[in-house]
């Protein structure tokens, strides 16, 4: 690994943790360790726009001083932050389980086979090749973000194509690898930091677990949702939806640890994460009042209007990345002929229910239940989950439920009325947020936390029995 690409990951790894130290929603150090790369791979990708706006060339000198910079004042204050940081690495916090080798020996075998594919093959999905990729070739080769790929390229193509007018997250990260790798060595097409994405939600997602159940179940539910085929091919086919899926489910995990502990800097932390998702993928937006309901309706009336204030806040934070890229940059700096082709929403066809629900009824067939793509991950949620509820009447991940019924309806609503919007494409790539969901409601569910409690149980009593079979010492 040359110098340049480890110190774009130092320095965005120290970004974030500034960051996280900064609000302490992590409880444990290696959830500190995943929302930390997380974030720093987050906010890296606006500095592409910052040395834009500055009229300093898209280049590696500018950008690594920008990210020295930032690393530099996220970390200002870091050392009053001393007492929040001892407890999370503890070795209570720390300690692996000879139970869970096995499953994170499988995990590494999968995630070698996908940085393998990630560093050595060149990008192959078509909507990156014509759209986040060549933005970001572009910009590196011109040195800006106004690229020919703009200026001259699309005012005659636009029409056939909007893939370059995706949500700049992809783009902007493919621009700050490409000039850490400088077309040379493993990582010469820019991909490493999907590689980098996957690692650290995975830590996170892993560690929020198995602080939830027993670590063995944890790893069992990480395990299936591995085995998932579609889930594990975009974890080196570099698109927009893993890195979206990520941010939001790291967003909603810590809005729902929000309404449990009503910890401020966790809240701020799931703007962030829920912004970023938008920052992703532009229709996020339109999942985002499904957490203001969330949050206005699990909080009593004597905090109502600090409820909606919060929701309000919601809304507004990550409204501000759409308004930004799709208004602010597309619309207002890049000079975009009148005919470009931006996207179209539709009206109310005929027939409106009739049509919504042969969409539901094709998302369920063509996507959910296509063993394919999810080999049995759908179903054992279901199964575990028509347990939880009936049998154990659980109650507690209603909110996660909700998240989880809201994305179908909302994406079956985009379908009908945004142009582009498919069940193919945008549904069966969207569906990685419900599934992530899904699981991290079953990491929560009191069938697992009952499972969880009978392992503990059955652990206590080996090692009772191991220690009364010990001889015991003579004087």
């Amino acid at each position: 690994m040359s110098f340049s690409i480890f110190f774009v990951l130092f320095t965005q790894f120290l970004i974030g943790f500034g960051v996280i130290t900064y609000l302490r929603p992590a409880t444990n150090g290696y959830s500190l360790l995943g929302l930390s790369m997380l974030v720093g791979v987050g906010i890296s990708s606006g500095l592409p726009f910052a040395l834009e706006f500055m009229r300093l060339p898209i280049a590696r000198t500018p950008l690594f001083f920008g990210l020295a910079l930032l690393a530099a004042i996220s970390l200002v204050g870091l050392r009053h932050r001393r007492a929040y940081l001892q407890p999370l690495f503890t070795r209570s916090h720390l300690t692996i389980r000879f139970s869970e080798l096995p499953f994170l020996a499988f995990w590494g075998y999968l995630l070698f086979i996908s940085a393998w594919k990630c560093a050595w093959y060149p990008n192959l999905p078509f909507d990156t090749i014509v759209g986040p990729d060549l933005v970001a070739t572009f910009a590196v080769k011109e040195h800006t973000l106004v690229s020919s790929v703009f200026t001259s390229h699309l005012p005659s193509v636009s029409v056939f194509s909007n893939q370059p007018f995706y949500a700049p997250f992809t783009a902007m990260q493919q621009i700050v690898y490409l000039l850490a790798a400088d077309g040379v060595g493993w990582f010469a097409f820019g991909k490493l930091w999907l590689t980098v994405l996957v690692v650290a939600f995975g830590l996170f997602f892993y560690a929020e677990l198995r602080e939830r159940t027993h670590p063995v179940l944890a790893g069992l539910l990480v395990a299936i949702l591995a085995c998932s085929p579609e889930l594990f091919a975009y974890t080196f086919l570099v698109q927009t939806d893993w890195a979206n899926a990520a941010f939001f489910v790291t967003g909603v995990m810590l809005l729902h640890s929000y309404g449990q502990t009503k910890q401020r800097g966790t809240f701020i932390g799931s703007l962030l994460f829920l912004a970023l998702a938008c920052w992703t993928r532009t229709e996020t937006i339109f999942f985002i009042p499904i957490g203001s309901l969330l949050i206005v309706g699990q909080t009593g009336h004597a905090r109502k209007i600090l409820a909606i204030r919060d929701a309000a806040i919601l809304l507004l934070v990550c409204s501000l990345p759409v308004v930004f890229w799709n208004y602010g940059f597309l619309r207002g700096y890049v000079p975009l002929p009148s005919h470009t082709h931006l996207g179209v929403a539709h009206t109310v066809p005929d027939h409106y229910f009739q049509n919504l629900l042969a969409i539901y009824q094709g998302m369920a067939e063509q996507v959910v239940f296509h063993d394919t793509y999810w080999n049995y991950s759908v179903y054992v949620f279901l199964g575990i989950a028509v347990v939880n509820l009936f049998l154990f009447r659980d109650r507690r991940g209603l909110p996660l439920l909700f998240w989880i019924l809201g994305l179908y309806v909302q994406f079956g609503l985009l379908i009908l009325h945004v142009e582009g919007a498919n069940i193919p494409f945008t549904f069966r790539r969207g569906f990685f947020k419900i599934l992530l969901l899904m699981y991290v409601y079953l990491g929560s569910s009191s069938l697992l936390r009952w499972l969880s409690g009978r392992l503990l149980s059955w652990e206590g009593q080996s090692l009772a029995n191991d220690s009364a079979q010990q001889p015991r010492k003579t004087a």
